[in-house]
């Protein structure tokens, strides 16, 4: 999709459709509760609208029905102080995602036998694998765990850095066009507002095509794209003015696109969508009801603290009052807030209370019982968040490594789609570094590879197991066991840790099998 056109509706079918669900899943990423409760209780004014007659009987509209029926979504009575808390499971489950995989990050390599790319390995390490890379790769494992997608883009700025950097987009600013499956042009959006309440809106357009990026900029409303304006109309765009060329594009000379799409997992529900065929699906898909249940289970447990708290009924007469035609008041947290107008001696009043039961364990069960589906409707493992089935003592080691598969699972199929898209964005950052900024090592390499440590944060006991094993076999190296069991020590450093172990352990320093002569093998065949 090139730049549209003025007064376009935006965002543009049919990803107006898509973007209801972004709407949503961001909702519940962020714990918006605000937004969550205008997105339920529009669609539950929607429902009146989508009713229907089936057989001369009058039906409720479907999906929308069941959306209205969301605990956020229900209207709280005029003057009643209803108790509402969120839970961030929408956001923990991104969290979780993230450092499933990105924890312990990727490693991007030129090929081994490349002698000419070790100055260009320097520069990629510098765009992939610097810790500012590692940062963005967190980022992009919440953010399409949450929204179901990410773009990696190629980011340049001579004024900021003297490299090229990794940047990321989540799936809402973003309007990829597909060909067979994969993106051949991708159309990235900024929103700001300005004055009227909000109701003026800028958008920032900017059209990633093959060679070339063009920017916009429109002055429209919420639902329009509006006019076009010049770039200098917005101090967040001025910069832009001087970047492009008359028909506002900023040439790359690359053959191929500066941006990569990388999406979560394969998509269920837009399968026969057309185009939204082929984006992501998010780890909240499904699980909205889940979320909102889990909030109104915490909400009901909260209820129970505030009626539990124990209360003394007393008569009128030992209430406070506010004077003459006043009327009497009383605060909610105080021990005696209501009257009882009791007959009897008005010498001795009648004082009784009222403490209703809390129900723990009703309530931390339903909770736990929804961790748990939310969990496994997610493809993570039931103990991800904790044990919520019982003690682990009493499982072998075996057992517990049995329940972390799931997560697993998960994580391996998560990493086919970030390996495909860093290494070609990767590639192409190191190609545009080695024209932007010629002769520090950057230009046109083999695809890198993209290597993901076996299991993200590897339990140390299982680890110690592990080595104990293949040692007993023969089969690792003290090199190895030290690179595994440090992995963030440089090469150097594990060396010097190599020479300690052996001289602690009275085996002198290590033969190199390359220089080994075998001389004193010959001294003693001549004796």
């Amino acid at each position: 999709m090139p730049i549209p056109a003025q007064d376009t509706a935006w965002p543009p079918a049919p990803w107006d459709f898509a973007y209801r669900v972004y709407r949503e899943n961001e909702a519940w990423y962020l714990g918006d509760t605000d937004a969550l409760e205008r997105i339920y209780r529009k669609e539950q004014q929607a429902q009146r609208t989508a009713d229907y007659v089936r057989n001369g009987q009058a039906m409720r509209g479907g999906v929308v029905g069941a959306a209205s029926r969301m605990f956020w979504g229900r209207p709280v009575p005029f003057g009643e102080n209803r108790t509402r808390i969120h839970v961030p499971a929408a956001a923990d489950l991104a969290t979780l995602s993230s450092d499933l995989i990105f924890a312990e990050p990727p490693e991007v390599k030129l090929a081994q036998d490349l002698r000419a790319a070790k100055k260009a390995q320097t520069r990629l390490d510098l765009i992939a694998n610097s810790e500012d890379a590692h940062a963005t790769y967190n980022t992009m494992g919440e953010l399409k765990a949450a929204l179901g997608a990410t773009v990696i883009t190629s980011t340049w700025d001579m004024s900021v850095a003297d490299h090229v950097w990794l940047q990321v987009s989540a799936a809402d600013v973003v309007i990829p066009v597909f060909r067979n499956g994969v993106m051949v042009e991708c159309t990235m959006w900024t929103e700001y507002e300005s004055g009227s309440g909000g109701q003026v809106k800028y958008r920032h357009i900017e059209h990633h095509s093959v060679g070339a990026i063009e920017h916009a900029l429109f002055r429209g409303t919420e639902s329009n794209l509006g006019k076009r304006v010049p770039l200098q109309e917005h101090p967040e765009t001025e910069s832009y003015a001087a970047l492009v060329d008359p028909d506002s594009l900023i040439v790359t000379g690359l053959d191929r696109l500066t941006v990569s799409y990388n999406p979560n997992m394969p998509t269920r529900a837009w399968r026969k969508k057309g185009v939204l065929a082929h984006t992501g699906r998010s780890d909240f898909a499904g699980l909205h009801p889940l979320f909102d249940a889990l909030d109104e289970t915490f909400s009901s447990w909260m209820r129970d603290l505030k009626l539990g708290a124990g209360r003394i009924l007393v008569p009128d007469a030992v209430l406070d009052f506010m004077g003459p035609g006043m009327g009497g008041t009383f605060d909610m947290g105080r021990e005696a807030f209501a009257g009882l107008n009791t007959p009897g001696d008005p010498t001795k009043p009648t004082i009784d209370k009222v403490q209703f039961d809390i129900r723990v364990e009703e309530h931390e069960r339903t909770a736990f019982g929804l961790y748990r589906e939310i969990l496994r409707a997610a493809g993570y493992s039931q103990s991800a968040w904790g044990d919520y089935s019982g003690s682990q003592s009493q499982q072998t080691a075996t057992e517990v490594d049995d329940r972390n598969k799931a997560s697993e699972r998960t994580r391996d199929k998560k990493i086919l789609y970030d390996k495909a898209a860093i290494s070609r964005q990767a590639s192409v950052a190191l190609e545009l570094d080695g024209l932007l900024f010629p002769g520090k090592g950057g230009g046109r390499f083999e695809q890198p590879t993209v290597t993901f440590p076996d299991v993200s944060q590897e339990d140390p006991e299982k680890l110690a197991r592990t080595l104990s094993l293949l040692d007993a076999a023969g089969a690792i190296s003290t090199y190895s066991k030290v690179k595994r069991a440090n992995p963030d020590l440089d090469e150097q450093a594990i060396l010097v840790e190599v020479g300690n172990i052996r001289e602690e352990r009275g085996l002198g320093p290590e033969v190199d099998p390359n220089t080994f002569t075998n001389e004193n093998a010959d001294d003693e065949d001549g004796a």
